[in-house]
């Protein structure tokens, strides 16, 4: 049989001898197995469900338990600590706290806003952040091959550019601080974070219905249970974040944070399928934005060894 331990690049034993096997173990054991061999075992290692095993991967409780998204939530609209941030709350399941016309009807699942949650200071940051990291045309997620590595395709429902923001953006003070902050009010560590993923659409720049999570997520992160999304500039003409489902419509305001869940809130392992939305496209401006997925599990560690796709 063919040994699938090999190396890619010649550049592998450098790598290794200055720590890589250990500082990033999934792009190496899939990249530089042979040269991670001794250090990792990393020929057993290749194979994703030894490498992404819950025992593996040393996998902690969840970080929500049933009934936890309803008393998040509801704190925010409630305690005066949050007051700062001016809270409005567009969707509620007992529409008890809900103000203004561009609200839903009681029943309908959790969707708030935090009017002054950013600085411009920060705004601006976030979007130089993206300028350092570096915008590219958003993709899809495609087949996975045997070794978990996932294939990015070029997106016909996406048309906007994107940047992660690791490295030297994740560096920058400001960036540190939102951060920081998304972890105080949601009481999430940001171990259970991705990174920020900042957007930049252009006219007519779009991103067709979609969601955030899908049904019970087997991967060892579990769901995305919640979308913390901020605004980093004002657009003049469209853009909205529109929640088809439930006929909400939400205006970018830079400084501006929406927040939503993608679970359900007696089923946190489950999504929900009312929290479909979409981007509408800009027709005078342009519109900057960045967000943290928040997942149910430790993203961090997984992510480290290759097993978040």
């Amino acid at each position: 049989s063919i040994n699938k331990c090999q190396d890619r690049f010649s550049s592998c034993t450098l790598y290794s001898a200055n720590g890589g096997c250990w500082s990033s173990p999934g792009w190496m054991i899939v990249h530089c197995c042979k040269s991670c061999n001794k250090d990792l075992d990393a020929g057993r290692l290749l194979d994703p469900k030894i490498r992404c095993s819950e025992e593996n991967l040393n996998i902690t409780g969840p970080v929500w338990e049933p009934g936890d998204l309803n008393t998040l939530f509801t704190s925010w609209t409630t305690d005066p600590k949050f007051q700062r941030y001016q809270p409005v709350v567009l969707s509620s399941p007992t529409g008890e706290y809900q103000k203004g016309s561009e609200t839903t009807p009681d029943g309908d699942p959790w969707v708030i806003t935090f009017d002054n949650f950013l600085t411009e200071e920060e705004a601006d940051a976030l979007i130089r952040g993206g300028e350092m990291a570096g915008f590219q045309r958003s993709t899809n997620q495609g087949a996975v091959n045997d070794l978990g590595e996932m294939e990015q395709t070029i997106s016909m429902t996406r048309t906007s550019s994107n940047a992660w923001c690791v490295g030297r953006c994740e560096s920058l003070p400001e960036v540190q601080a939102v951060s920081r902050r998304i972890e105080n009010v949601t009481q999430i560590p940001q171990q259970n974070y991705e990174s920020f993923q900042i957007l930049n659409y252009g006219y007519n720049e779009f991103y067709r219905m979609h969601h955030d999570s899908s049904g019970s997520e087997r991967v060892p992160p579990g769901n995305r249970i919640l979308t913390f999304f901020l605004y980093l500039s004002d657009v003049e003409e469209g853009g909205e974040t529109k929640f088809n489902k439930l006929g909400l419509s939400v205006k970018p305001k830079k400084g501006r944070a929406l927040v939503w869940p993608s679970v359900l809130n007696e089923r946190p392992n489950f999504w929900d399928s009312r929290m479909y939305h979409e981007a509408m496209p800009v027709i005078k401006g342009k519109k900057y934005a960045a967000n943290h997925w928040i997942h149910l599990y430790d993203y961090v560690g997984p992510n480290q060894w290759g097993c978040t796709g």
